[in-house]
């Protein structure tokens, strides 16, 4: 089984473009925290991904702890945990709230934001992925801020003034990183479905939300894929532990059979290596023992299972590996704060 199909389709991201926007230079404007972003858009606030896909024009993307990006036409910037962050002309120019950009009442169709002046243009569509799941290896193990683009390298914007609300590192006095790139190359796959996403997004038809939605999905889908191939082999975290040659085994294994009765030396024997080298790579990777993860990627299986079928108690126990329903209901109270009956009730 392929380890990041799995826990895409159990993760469930889902995803939406909420405005484009097409402003007039100078202007600035700020992101809420994610968890704010959220309750504003309706949404569970577990996981919460920003993109913003630049279609004509510059701009600067500026968070805390790293330096101040020039994006350039064609350019996509991901948010993977949703942090605050700010897009501007300029580092002179006061950020407003993003919520002072939007439109006061919803119409029909994708809103779009139109500010006029004399300064060039800046296009841009924002939009969102989320997650309702509170376990969610794959998030969790991405950087704060992605760029996506036809430049292998993003150069830091040039220094024009203090910004208000950036570079709060800088007092620290040593060098902040730039945005991880992932690269475009012309009809690529990726290219060719972010020319799909602009022409959806300016063209809007019948549909239109729904496509943008899952083009949106597939393009963090492929985001995703060839960040992970670009992985330098010092690189800890899931998406690593699924390119290792042992970790990845390992977790091919959990996730093709989650409810067989696994130990560390199961796993191990099965990866060719002793047990206390896939315990010690594991955990190095993976950020804990492969037990933990495997008790915690069954209790997120149980979920999905209680949401979206249904099977019994007895059933979803059997299911991800517990041989009694008194022994996956005392489980699944410690893992997620309530009786898997109860939260069934409580999710429907």
């Amino acid at each position: 089984m392929d380890v990041l199909s799995d826990t895409l389709r159990v993760v469930r991201l889902s995803g939406a473009v909420f405005f484009t926007a097409s402003l007039a230079s100078p202007w600035s404007f700020q992101s809420p925290p994610a968890a704010d972003l959220a309750r504003f858009l309706g949404l569970p606030t577990e996981s919460m991904t920003l993109f913003h896909v630049l279609v004509e024009g510059e701009c600067m993307v500026t968070l805390d702890g790293h330096e101040p990006a020039r994006l350039e036409t064609g350019d996509v910037v991901i948010l993977p945990h949703g942090a605050p962050h700010v897009l501007s002309t300029d580092q002179r120019t006061t950020p407003q709230p993003m919520s002072a950009f939007l439109p006061s009442t919803a119409g029909e169709g994708i809103p779009s934001v139109v500010t006029t002046g004399p300064g060039s243009v800046t296009r841009f569509i924002c939009g969102f992925l989320y997650c309702d799941q509170q376990f969610n290896p794959l998030m969790g193990t991405l950087p704060e801020v992605l760029v996506v683009s036809n430049r292998d390298q993003i150069a830091p914007a040039a220094s024009n003034g203090a910004h208000p609300h950036a570079n709060a590192h800088a007092h620290h006095g040593t060098a902040s990183p730039t945005p991880r790139v992932v690269a475009i190359r012309p009809g690529a796959w990726l290219e060719t479905t972010l020319r799909h996403t602009v022409a959806e997004a300016h063209g809007p038809g019948p549909g239109s939300a729904v496509m943008l939605a899952r083009l949106a999905e597939m393009l963090f889908v492929e985001v995703l894929r060839r960040y992970m191939l670009e992985l330098p082999s010092t690189q800890r975290g899931w998406l690593a532990g699924v390119k290792d040659p042992i970790v990845g085994h390992a977790l091919q294994l959990i996730h093709t059979s989650p409810d067989r009765d696994w130990t560390v030396d199961d796993l191990a024997h099965a990866a060719a290596v002793s047990r206390s080298t896939l315990a010690d790579r594991f955990t190095e990777l993976i950020g804990e023992p492969p037990m933990r993860y495997l008790t915690r990627w069954r209790m997120q299986l149980a979920e999905q299972l209680l949401r979206q079928t249904n099977l019994g108690i007895y059933a979803v126990a059997a299911r991800v590996g517990y041989a009694s329903e008194a022994a996956f209901n005392r489980a699944f109270k410690r893992h997620v704060g309530r009786p898997p009956a109860a939260w069934r009730v409580s999710e429907g």
